[in-house]
């Protein structure tokens, strides 16, 4: 996992690979000849070969197995792996370095050049123009694009403005995502918070804590629903003697019927919180209808009507976003850890490091892909919105 992790940070750092990855290889090669060593002085002695149950016992072994072979063949192969790829940074540093040495050379001989160079042309003084060009007395490039005329009554044509097409509308956002660190994220959440706390009503902020009560009761309801099965299947197997199975089986079924988003207790939460989502997006429109009279009149008159109503209608879609953040997301994440957490109590290390790992990658590719996916829908969002502007 960890050296996966450390070749996906090459792709998604920029440069790279950098300096943190250079330390990271230097230090994993010490660590690793530290590994390979410790492991030749014990496989080449008599030990035992450890096991599940007997980590200290195990089968006498006086050379090293086939296994204990291939392991210390592939402690040799990542040593060298990461010898290569250390010496493979310096070359490239050093050839980095070279080359802008050499073009920062070439830039200071230019530069010297041109200071060594007299400020008046000797062979156009000579006929009588000090920098070589006839000068221009018309009005060149005035404000219509035109022609202007120089002293010898020759036509010379002005800069011509850029084509229309050269020039973004005025309606289209930037093409790229821009990068956004998670505690930006998390500050943009505290800016529509407001809008989803009801401040000035005190009957919907009771609803909003007993909103989060339920929600805090189906992460129990999550967790009980998994270990009544467990149960449930101890009794049947005859390996717990204790209780009947029948109640067990019909606890199991109530906390069915009350897990998920579709189960009662969600059912409960979101026609709760149907006053509060009305509240929010009341709240954001105004917010929004307030801040778009408030500009001036110079954007007003070089937006169109239709794009500034599309803009307008996208409070309904964070209104979305912050109830799917709220009752969605930030659950799963606290879902995971609690999985994590009862696996290290209840069963060991290892089933507790598989769980990390899975979790782990699974929000990470879910991230991948979610910033994969963030450019496509800004292009599908600006082409709506340009669909708009010209009805």
């Amino acid at each position: 996992m960890v050296y996966a992790l450390l070749v996906l940070s090459i792709f998604d750092s920029k440069p790279s690979p950098g300096i943190s990855q250079f330390c990271t290889w230097v230090l994993a090669i010490f660590m690793e000849l530290i590994l390979l060593g410790a492991s030749f002085a014990i496989y080449t002695t008599d030990h035992h070969q450890p096991t599940v149950d007997d980590p200290q016992g195990g089968a006498l072994e006086r050379a090293m197995t086939e296994w204990e072979i291939v392991e210390e063949v592939l402690n040799i192969v990542r040593i060298v792996s990461l010898i290569a790829l250390a010496m493979f940074y310096m070359v490239f540093v050093c050839m980095q370095r070279f080359d802008q040495k050499k073009r920062q050379a070439q830039a200071e001989s230019a530069q010297n050049s041109d200071e060594a160079t007299s400020l008046l042309d000797h062979h156009a003084a000579e006929n009588g123009n000090a920098n070589g060009d006839t000068p221009d007395y018309g009005t060149n490039g005035n404000a219509n694009g035109t022609a202007s005329a120089d002293v010898n009554g020759n036509t010379k044509s002005a800069p011509k403005p850029p084509k229309e097409d050269d020039v973004p509308a005025g309606w289209e956002k930037p093409k790229k995502v821009p990068a956004r660190s998670w505690w930006e994220y998390i500050r943009g959440y505290a800016v529509f918070f407001p809008y989803l706390w009801p401040a000035k009503q005190l009957r919907l902020q009771l609803t909003v804590i007993i909103c989060v009560l339920i929600m805090v009761a189906q992460r129990f309801v999550q967790l009980l629903v998994p270990y009544q099965a467990g149960h449930i299947t101890d009794q049947l197997s005859g390996e717990e003697h204790t209780g009947n199975v029948k109640i067990s089986i019909a606890l199991y079924i109530v906390y069915r019927f009350l897990q998920g988003n579709n189960g009662v207790l969600g059912a409960i939460r979101s026609t709760l919180w149907i006053p509060i989502s009305q509240y929010s997006f009341r709240e954001l429109s105004v917010a929004s209808f307030e801040h778009v009279h408030g500009l001036s009149l110079d954007f007003h008159l070089g937006k169109k009507t239709g794009e500034v109503l599309s803009a307008l209608g996208k409070g309904n879609s964070i209104n979305s976003f912050l109830e799917s953040i709220t009752f969605q997301v930030l659950p799963m994440l606290v879902d995971l850890f609690i999985a994590f957490f009862y696996f290290l109590y209840e069963f060991d290390a290892y089933y507790a490091l598989i769980m990390c790992i899975i979790t782990f990658w699974y929000i990470y590719i879910t991230i991948r892909m979610a910033q994969w996916r963030a450019d496509k829908r800004r292009e599908m969002v600006d082409a709506d919105r340009h669909v708009d502007a010209v009805k």
